[in-house]
């Protein structure tokens, strides 16, 4: 389907005939994480296999992309979710396949990832920061509802902890918060 910074999507036929993408992390991601990844707090390396299983372990929502599962071994790390059809929001935005995105359909998409992230924000306990925003993170199911994807630099904030600032840069160069 596709790659990232954490490792390359594919889409997996099972035998019962569901279809499911799994994340392939890059085998240097599984063990420690690169520079940009660094959790200021402990000043240890993240790993985002931790980080997703961790994170999106517990979390249901309907614009958050619906884990499946993980399996790993020394060299391989693998992470199931949902498969979205529709791609991600970067795709159907940036790719030229004569697709036009129409105000309606946008607006539904931003709402319902706005829904996202105000629940991994002010419902889930502890709450979530997902620092990676970004069009290609927003993935677009069958029916066009946005699910938010890819959590590898997720934190889960400490109680009292939202408030205060952070000295750890995380996400996509062009996307980070300023």
């Amino acid at each position: 389907i596709g790659k990232g910074g954490a490792g390359i999507v594919y889409r997996v036929s099972m035998d019962n005939g569901d279809v499911i993408a799994v994340k392939k992390l890059w085998p240097s991601t599984g063990a420690v994480a690169p520079a940009s990844k660094v959790d200021g707090n402990s000043n240890r390396f993240r790993d985002s296999f931790s980080a997703e299983v961790q994170t999106l372990g517990s979390v249901r929502h309907k614009n958050i992309v619906r884990f499946l599962g993980c399996c790993w071994n020394r060299s391989t790390r693998l992470l199931m979710y949902d498969y979205m059809a529709n791609g991600s929001l970067g795709g159907l935005l940036h790719e030229r396949n004569g697709f036009s995105l129409e105000w309606d359909l946008g607006y539904k998409i931003i709402l319902g990832a706005a829904q996202g992230l105000a629940y991994l924000h002010h419902d889930c306990v502890p709450p979530i920061v997902h620092r990676d925003i970004k069009a290609n993170n927003i993935l677009i199911g069958l029916d066009f509802d946005p699910y938010i994807a890819d959590f590898g630099l997720a934190k889960l904030v400490e109680d009292g902890d939202f408030g205060r600032s952070s000295n750890t840069v995380a996400g996509s160069y062009g996307y980070i918060a300023p």
